[in-house]
């Protein structure tokens, strides 16, 4: 088990190394990330001592307003997957970060740890190739979900 301030450290080192790693592949963008225009949603990355996952995390107060933005992104769901491939997965309620209750659209990478060093480069590579298909995705559709959920 590590202490808070190692912990930490690790965290600082991995996310640094991510900046490295997109310089060093020229990915040289600002990825939209907490830009997302529709409320209670946004594009991450995540990793932990288990998995990593790029993710639209749906995580409004109110479960009734999640569910119901979680049903607006599933009417999507064929298309989605067309354009992001079979392997994106579906989750009305999630718990895979930290203990919340959220809904989720997500790509994972199994098996991998944020605190094993020789992951790192996997997770890097995971993050940059499957954070521009959301993104991609949220372009796509970014409009129609708005107005859905504005409409209803």
């Amino acid at each position: 088990m590590w202490s808070k301030e190692e912990a930490k450290e690790f965290r600082v080192n991995f996310w640094n190394g991510f900046k490295r790693y997109c310089s060093g592949h020229r990915i040289y963008r600002k990825w939209v990330l907490t830009g997302v225009k529709i409320k209670s949603v946004q594009l991450k990355f995540y990793v932990d001592d288990r998995k990593a996952l790029v993710l639209f995390q749906i995580d409004h107060k109110n479960d009734l307003e999640r569910y119901r933005v979680y049903e607006c992104f599933l009417s999507y769901r064929k298309l989605m997957a067309a354009d992001c491939g079979e392997e994106l997965k579906w989750e009305e309620d999630y718990t895979g970060i930290d203990g919340r209750v959220v809904s989720a659209v997500y790509f994972e990478l199994p098996d991998v740890s944020i605190y094993r060093q020789t992951d790192w480069e996997t997770i890097y590579a995971f993050f940059a190739g499957k954070m521009p298909l959301l993104e991609e995705a949220y372009w796509e559709y970014r409009d129609l979900i708005t107005e859905r959920l504005k409409g209803e």
